[in-house]
């Protein structure tokens, strides 16, 4: 059983989900690298019965996670649109004005700073990976290279006051959660109101999307859940929403506790939550056994292909990908390639499956991809029409194994750009 709660340290956790032994997501490998043993983990999902966090219980330390990175926000036209739109409204939101200072905690190469830039705010990036935040200074967003907590809170807090604290795709990164949230607060009483973004648990559920657990992310938010880490650090979530972003996320406005009046779509959210069972474990166990029936039936999609005589490559090299392929033993011997866009990703190999990965556009295309990273299909539909019009097809591994062609194309892409539409994730 795992220890105890990364929020309330309960011990009283129940095991939801067992992905077994798996390779840190990012640590993809060289050709070298092939002949030595890979270090594996446990990925293991518990559910809190006492507050009802979810969360993995092994952690993997975070300098073999972050130290070098290679997830990088700017690289899909999605996620810089996202941050533009996500800029905008808390710009007209909160009133913000030309000099205020915004602090992105996991800035990543700054392209949610740029957007405030653009607006004539000032910025400054927290990035602990080192080659992620040379090239945020480089293009010109100030960059502290460290990972945040209260101390780093406490260095900003004495020279700068800011106006908004962001932090998107991070609070499931954090292995010191309660330092970090206790580093937030601290920029709050001093003024600042914080915008957290972060994976949303009811989407993962309605999608299945069982890849979103790996060893990076060590806890899946609800609206309850996060609200009660804040408890502990006088912090209140004063207005709630949902945004598309990473198959759906929490975006949440959070202050000191008593200082705002909080908004309707709070309670609306928290109703909302109850009545879908997200406190209660039954809810989890029917996830689990949705996740088992993918795990069998997307191997035996993927050898149709392969059975027939037919070649398919893995679209992407995405974090969560490295949970599909190793979750469902696929492996070199059913995929030829991963094809990928991001530089630092290229020339490696996939961890676990070990499939090279190759600059996307340099070899010919298969007859099948299998899209790994499926929360940018929009897009990905958008710019590969005419491979799909050309007898090329598409397999997309949840909310269950499917296949996209040109028969279905146009009600996909209906579908993809609906209201949880392009889902840009890691």
């Amino acid at each position: 059983m795992a220890a105890t709660c990364r929020v309330c340290d309960s011990t009283d956790l129940a095991l939801v989900l067992d992905l077994g032994e798996q390779p840190h997501c990012n640590s993809l490998l060289t050709e070298a690298d092939l002949a030595r043993p890979e270090p594996v983990y446990p990925l293991r999902l518990w559910f809190c019965r006492a507050c009802t966090t979810v969360q993995i219980d092994y952690t993997v330390p975070k300098e073999t996670m972050f130290s070098e990175y290679l997830y990088v926000s700017g690289t899909t036209a999605t996620l810089r649109e996202h941050f533009r739109q996500s800029a905008e409204h808390l710009v007209a939101e909160l009133g913000l004005q030309r000099g205020d200072l915004i602090v992105d905690i996991g800035s990543n190469d700054g392209t949610w700073l740029k957007a405030f830039q653009a607006s004539g705010m000032r910025a400054l990036g927290v990035e602990p990976a080192s080659n992620i935040a040379r090239q945020a200074e480089a293009e010109g967003v100030p960059t502290l290279n460290r990972f945040f907590n209260a101390g780093v809170a406490r260095e900003i807090a004495a020279t700068a006051s800011p106006r908004l604290v962001t932090a998107a795709g991070v609070f499931f990164h954090l292995e010191e959660l309660h330092s970090a949230a206790e580093g937030v607060a601290e920029l709050c009483r001093r003024g600042a109101v914080f915008c957290v973004q972060a994976i949303y648990l009811r989407e993962m559920l309605r999608e299945t999307a069982f890849d979103n657990i790996y060893h990076e992310h060590l806890t899946y938010w609800t609206l309850r859940s996060i609200s009660a880490l804040f408890y502990h650090h006088g912090l209140e979530v004063f207005s709630a929403r949902v945004v598309p972003i990473h198959g759906g996320s929490l975006e949440l406005l959070v202050a000191p506790a008593g200082t705002r009046p909080v908004e309707r779509s709070v309670t609306a959210m928290l109703e909302q939550e109850a009545a879908e069972g997200l406190g209660e474990l039954a809810t989890y166990e029917a996830f689990a056994a949705r996740v088992q029936r993918i795990r069998e039936g997307l191997p035996r999609l993927v050898r149709r292909y392969t059975d027939a005589g037919k070649v398919v490559y893995a679209f992407g090299a995405p974090a969560k990908g490295a949970t599909m392929l190793n979750s469902c033993g696929i492996g070199a011997d059913l995929l030829r390639y991963a094809t990928e866009r991001n530089p630092l990703k290229v020339g490696k190999f996939m961890p676990g499956s070990h499939l090279p990965i190759v600059e996307e556009g340099s070899v010919p295309d298969p007859d099948a991809y299998l899209v790994l990273p499926w929360n940018f299909l929009a897009e990905f539909l958008q710019r590969n029409r005419g491979y799909l019009e050309q007898g090329g097809a598409f397999i997309v591994p949840v909310p269950e194994p499917r296949v996209i062609d040109a028969s279905n194309v146009e009600r996909e892409l209906v579908l993809a750009e609906g209201p949880v539409g392009n889902r840009g994730a890691s």
